[in-house]
């Protein structure tokens, strides 16, 4: 049984707020709300955890998340993966 991955998303200073909610609506299936408060908690506390899921369901957003120049990881719920 696959274990449960966190995808986060970190802060940084290359790419404006509306950029970075779009991609989570586009790519993370966030609502606005959902991506905007994602968003916000990223910029404030250097990282957020915007995603939960299967490694398979993750690594793809992790990818493509980082396609659009975004800082984002990937950690297992029991060991650091990316």
């Amino acid at each position: 049984m696959d274990s449960e991955h966190i995808l986060y998303l970190y802060n940084d200073d290359e790419h404006s707020f509306d950029y970075v909610v779009e991609a989570l609506i586009e790519i993370c299936l966030h609502n606005s709300d959902q991506a905007e408060q994602c968003a916000y908690l990223a910029h404030y506390k250097g990282k957020y955890d915007v995603k939960v899921g299967s490694y398979y369901a993750i690594s793809s957003m992790y990818e493509q998340l980082l396609d659009k120049g975004l800082k984002v990881s990937v950690q297992s719920t029991k060991q650091y993966i990316k």
